[in-house]
């Protein structure tokens, strides 16, 4: 588990507990965190070094997706 944000960080606009996992994971953490969430949003996206693109394109939301602040990568 990584860092618990108590503010908004970034483009998210919520605070946000961040999780990370290897791409090989990645096939694993996410059918369990779509079964799992309950009534938590999740955002999930690669860390590919192309941060506008990595929030933008590469996103993938569980629940109800929410409007980032794509402004900041400007």
């Amino acid at each position: 588990m990584g860092r618990v944000h108590q503010r908004n960080v970034g483009p998210h606009p919520m605070w946000s507990c961040q999780l990370g996992c290897s791409p090989d994971q990645f096939a694993d953490v996410l059918p369990w965190l779509a079964l799992n969430r309950d009534e938590l949003i999740v955002f999930a996206h690669p860390e590919t070094g192309d941060h506008l693109a990595d929030h933008r394109d590469h996103g993938i939301w569980l629940g109800t997706g929410l409007d980032l602040d794509l402004t900041i990568f400007s």
